[in-house]
């Protein structure tokens, strides 16, 4: 079968040929892809790292993002409601001058509530791009997953299955319908 294909040095090579292949996450394709990029053809790798911390008064996410041109981390603190009550950033490494400023617009989160429907539409609204960054709205995003995903396996001793799973839909509306396991009609 057709697949898409990928340059190598001076060789090209299948990427994956069937959909099953694709299907097994690439399998042994994604071995031979990540070794390759390790003896110099990766020609391009960006890591995100988030990290949740229990503090008087709430939770700090920290996150990380680092790439071939950036080097930023983002913290934020939430409140136990999921309100951000302080926000913070550096950018180690930019690819312009320009870019540190966008650390200033995570100053319009304070306030934000990560626990309500919409929560990903403030990001949005409190961090336009013109005023702040991708990258930046991107490491927000994850911090306040990281938030919900901690809170929704906060559950009490004996909640399991099924109905742990109603229970998180309940108490966290905005995750229903986010995954296959918060589907309503699963």
């Amino acid at each position: 079968g057709r697949g898409w294909r990928i340059a190598v040095s001076d060789e090209v090579r299948p990427l994956w040929t069937t959909p099953s292949a694709l299907a097994d996450g690439l399998g042994a394709e994604f071995d031979r892809l990540e070794a390759e990029g390790e003896a110099g053809g990766l020609r391009f790798g960006r890591d995100f790292r988030t990290k949740l911390f229990a503090v008087e008064g709430g939770w700090i996410s920290w996150t990380a993002l680092d790439d071939d041109f950036h080097s930023m981390r983002v913290a934020l603190k939430f409140d136990e409601t999921g309100v951000v009550t302080e926000a913070g950033g550096r950018m180690l490494r930019h690819p312009y001058e320009t870019c540190p400023r966008a650390i200033e617009s995570l100053r319009n989160l304070i306030g934000a509530n990560v626990a309500t429907p919409g929560a990903h539409n403030q990001i949005k609204e409190r961090v336009p791009r013109t005023e702040g960054c991708l990258h930046v709205a991107d490491m927000v995003t994850i911090a306040f997953r990281a938030f919900r995903i901690s809170k929704g396996h906060e559950m009490p001793d004996g909640w399991k299955g099924d109905e742990a799973r109603k229970r998180i839909i309940e108490l966290l509306p905005n995750v229903r319908d986010t995954c296959v396991s918060f589907a309503i009609e699963h």
